[in-house]
């Protein structure tokens, strides 16, 4: 498993609340990260939506994640590296990662890693990330724009609800990290408890409908 660490200490600027910033994708962890034409945020320094910002892969140990869960992930991100380097791009100073937005809200989300050369990425590695150090096994439930969610029983708008939660109320994953499946334009999480099921968090690119109980 890749480990990262210590992550909210000095490295974060948001002109909101926490959350708020994790939401909107708008952290800076670092001068370095802002933007000009010549890095993979563009010039306006935006994130794409459901993501945060490209940052140097130097970074990352800072930024409180771990990753690498299979070998297949371990694998992968080794021919990542190794495609890099025989492209000419894999100086530290071309590598760079972004992080879900999800993975600062749930627990669980995606780690993106590019190499960046001549205005581009020669290549890009994806796979799974859970915060380090946590064992997220609480959900809050706040939907905005509805009073609260369906649990059902497949991850699909046309399945049985098995129960209704209003907002406030809590729900606990089935597993850490979350197991979740992506369907009809949504992110499903698999919970256990109240009941067993599944519970829609919303297209990746929303403000999403759960979040950690303790944030």
């Amino acid at each position: 498993m890749v480990s990262n660490s210590n992550f909210m200490k000095g490295l974060v600027s948001t002109v909101h609340t926490s959350m708020v910033g994790l939401l909107m994708g708008t952290f800076v962890l670092s001068p370095l990260a802002l933007a000009d034409q010549g890095d993979p945020n563009g010039a306006n320094n935006l994130p794409q939506p459901g993501w945060g910002l490209w940052f140097p892969r130097s970074q990352a140990t800072g930024a409180n994640f771990d990753s690498g869960f299979s070998n297949s992930e371990l694998g992968g991100f080794m021919d990542f590296e190794a495609f890099c380097e025989s492209a000419g791009a894999g100086a530290e100073t071309n590598y760079w990662f972004r992080l879900t937005t999800s993975l600062y809200r749930i627990g669980t989300g995606s780690v993106e890693y590019g190499c960046w050369q001549n205005g581009r990425f020669v290549t890009t590695n994806s796979g799974r990330a859970i915060l380090s150090g946590e064992t997220v096994d609480c959900l809050y439930v706040r939907a905005l724009g509805s009073n609260g969610l369906n649990i059902r029983a497949e991850p699909s708008t046309r399945s049985r609800i098995l129960r209704t939660v209003r907002n406030g109320s809590r729900v606990t994953p089935s597993a850490y990290p979350a197991i979740i499946q992506e369907s009809e334009g949504r992110n499903w999480v698999e919970i256990r408890s109240p009941i067993s099921g599944w519970i829609s968090d919303d297209a990746s690119t929303s403000q999403g409908n759960l979040t950690m109980c303790d944030r």
